[in-house]
């Protein structure tokens, strides 16, 4: 499996629109701010961010931060299903390394 076909389509992106001014909040908060302004958002919002951030390099570790706070089943919804289980297995092997 190529790594192109890991990753959400743009269709699937395109359906999903997200507001900049999140995205920008969330990749400067520390770690307060972050859990604050994730915790009130529902799961499929929180996937739907995971997965438009980890396909621009840059937003990649927010992407797989955020992706670590959903169950794989939304990740498979919302991104695809080769794309949310490598987003899911990803996540959880970044948080692994990092302890």
């Amino acid at each position: 499996m190529t790594a192109a076909s890991n990753r959400p389509s743009a269709a699937t992106l395109a359906r999903y629109p997200i507001p900049i001014e999140l995205i920008s909040a969330l990749f400067r908060a520390d770690e307060t701010e972050f859990d604050r302004l994730i915790t009130g958002m529902p799961e499929y919002g929180r996937a739907r961010i995971a997965a438009y951030c980890v396909e621009r390099e840059r937003l990649q570790p927010l992407g797989l931060r955020i992706a670590r706070t959903c169950e794989e089943g939304v990740l498979v919804r919302v991104a695809g299903p080769a794309a949310g289980a490598s987003l899911f297995t990803q996540s959880r092997l970044r948080e692994a390394t990092a302890h």
